[in-house]
């Protein structure tokens, strides 16, 4: 091999190595420390696996994916709200970004979904207080490991809904989401879908229909309002 051919093959496998590097996430707060246990969810990521096993991993893959806590969870009609499309419900427990993200080679990546759908708000409420940039940086190690291991999966986040049992929490929830949209929109593939608007009444107050007694779950009526954000984006986007 001529030394021009030799400098030509090095080039090549530069850029083959520039192209296949993994993102990395920088922190901007300190390090929280669980004060929970990563796993405490087990038996629900045990039962969703016992689920979709009686179906066939082969026939789930290539879907859409919803991921994340209770609100994804207890979302009982989300097949029917989105049909034609096929979409499955991962949503576990009370879960924060952390576990999803401990969850995701479970719960994530063997599904290869083409599109990914992710809601969590407990994060602030979870054990002890953390900051937002707190809160951003566990969504970002989450986002940064679905980017390195489903690059052509298309993700959407679900803005974190105006709770009225948190009302007091909703300036840190509203700073937590203005990081995590900055970053949304300088990556690929990622999109922020804003459902708190839908939530509110024409005079500007929440309204609580959408919630069920503890003013935290959502009703049918509140599933009804993001299936009306949500619908028209997946039905645009899932090819």
């Amino acid at each position: 091999m001529n030394k021009k051919n030799l400098l030509f093959f090095i080039g090549l496998i530069g850029v083959v190595f520039a192209c296949h590097k993994s993102l990395t996430h920088s922190p901007i707060a300190e390090k929280f420390v669980l004060n929970y246990e990563v796993n405490r969810f087990e038996k629900d990521i045990q039962a969703l696996e016992k689920a979709d096993a009686a179906i066939g991993l082969d026939k789930l893959q290539g879907q859409i994916l919803f991921y994340g806590s209770s609100s994804i969870r207890f979302w009982k009609t989300l097949k029917e709200d989105f049909a034609p499309l096929p979409v499955i419900n991962h949503g576990f427990g009370g879960s924060t970004f952390p576990e999803m993200t401990y969850y995701a080679e479970r719960m994530v990546f063997p599904y290869k979904p083409k599109i990914l759908v992710l809601y969590c708000e407990n994060d602030l409420f979870s054990g002890k207080e953390k900051s937002p940039e707190q809160v951003f940086d566990a969504f970002a190690e989450l986002a940064t490991l679905i980017q390195n291991r489903l690059p052509k999966t298309k993700v959407y986040y679900i803005s974190m809904k105006p709770s009225i049992s948190r009302k007091d929490k909703w300036p840190v929830t509203t700073h937590a989401d203005a990081l995590i949209q900055a970053y949304i929109k300088k990556h690929k593939n990622f999109s922020y879908v804003d459902i708190r608007p839908s939530m509110y009444r024409p005079n500007g107050t929440v309204n609580g229909e959408y919630f069920i007694q503890d003013s935290l779950h959502m009703t049918p009526k509140g599933y009804a309002q993001w299936t009306k954000v949500l619908r028209p984006v997946l039905l645009k986007n899932y090819k």
